[in-house]
């Protein structure tokens, strides 16, 4: 039951928009005073290291246990014994979705690890949701 859900093309996208914000810091980096300059470049490499690790690496697992969601910025896990459904939601507006897992006590868990683009018919995130769900009825 162990596998890895990821959408390749999605996390390069991500990744270029990591890589254009860090080309935005350094442009700010340049107009700072001298005596900082050195300091803040150290800052932003950190940073641009950790974004670009986390982001590279999004991805949803599945464990015996339950659902493990690794997005960009956090990391989530939700139990089988406590998930309903997973479904599409739409993130930001009618253009990108994610799967959102609906928790027996009503609660909703974004499961930020993979991201698709909406369309009319069946996305390839509406597959992934029924996917999970089936595992959850399995489970």
């Amino acid at each position: 039951m162990r596998e890895t859900i990821r959408i390749p093309w999605v996390t390069a996208l991500q990744l270029l928009i990591v890589q254009m914000l860090a080309l935005l810091g350094l442009g700010g980096i340049q107009g700072s005073p001298g005596v900082i300059r050195p300091w803040l470049y150290g800052a932003l490499a950190a940073v641009w290291a950790l974004m670009t690790w986390r982001t590279a690496t999004a991805r949803l697992q599945v464990s015996p246990e339950g659902i493990h969601s690794h997005g960009t910025w956090r990391t989530r896990f939700v139990s089988w014994d406590d998930l309903v459904r997973v479904r599409a939601f739409p993130a930001t507006g009618p253009l990108w979705e994610f799967p959102i897992a609906i928790l027996s006590g009503g609660s909703h868990v974004p499961l930020t690890g993979a991201y698709g683009l909406r369309s009319e018919r069946e996305s390839r995130v509406d597959r992934i949701a029924e996917h999970l769900t089936m595992l959850a009825d399995q489970a």
